[in-house]
């Protein structure tokens, strides 16, 4: 029997949405000018958002205290440009983490002239400095099926945890927490799961908090997830 955890769940349809003339922008949490009493950021959460940007446009982000920046394509490749920096691909199924300070402006980039992509972004407050470099992890979905994927060794120094994985139908996973203190955060991005009891699915996210054990299953073929571990 699964043990009850505290939690929060966030349905997609609930989410916050902007529009402009090139950005489309759906918020799992209070962000510009959306807000909802119910919607504060968790900890050191503070931003998850999916966005699509239109063909041929650029948009920019600039943090307003010092944190990390992530950035996760799920259709099309996200061009991004630093400031003292050249520009990086970010193809899917691979994660771009930067240590950001304010002041600093990334620019994201759709070089596909008509066609928008989609990524996910999310920022974790942190004054930390000890992993100031850019990066990208790239997470074998195809290669290592059925299972959870972390990021490389290099994640020890981030306050978080990453992983990702592509499941099939009924396929299932136990994801381990570094800390029964940490705050757990799922993000379906395709198809639906079960994640330690509750119904998850597609753009669907879940807070949990108050265990060390997470279950999750799959119930739908090439079905993926995100799992975040806020340490």
């Amino acid at each position: 029997m699964q043990k009850p955890l505290s939690g929060q769940i966030h349905l997609s349809y609930q989410r916050g949405y902007t529009e402009t003339g090139i950005l489309q922008r759906y918020c799992s949490f209070n962000y510009g000018t959306y807000f909802n009493e119910h919607r504060k950021p968790l900890g050191c959460l503070r931003v998850f958002n999916e966005e699509v940007l239109a063909g041929g446009e650029a948009t920019f982000f600039q943090p307003g205290k010092p944190g990390y920046a992530v950035f996760i394509p799920i259709i099309g490749e996200l061009v991004l440009q630093g400031d003292n920096q050249g520009s990086q691909v970010i193809d899917i199924a691979k994660a771009y983490v930067q240590h950001a300070f304010p002041g600093e402006v990334l620019t994201l980039v759709n070089r596909y002239p008509d066609d928008p992509i989609n990524y996910l972004y999310f920022f974790v407050d942190s004054s930390d400095a000890a992993f100031i470099d850019s990066r990208i992890f790239d997470f074998d979905l195809a290669g290592k099926p059925n299972e959870l994927i972390g990021a490389d060794h290099n994640q020890r120094s981030l306050p978080f945890r990453l992983r990702m994985g592509m499941f099939a139908g009924r396929a299932d996973a136990l994801c381990r927490l570094k800390d029964s203190n940490s705050l757990f955060y799922a993000f379906v991005i395709a198809g639906a799961f079960e994640v330690q009891g509750r119904l998850l699915h597609q753009r669907d996210g879940l807070a949990l908090w108050g265990g060390s054990e997470i279950d999750i299953e799959a119930l739908s073929n090439n079905a993926v997830i995100i799992t975040l571990e806020l340490l």
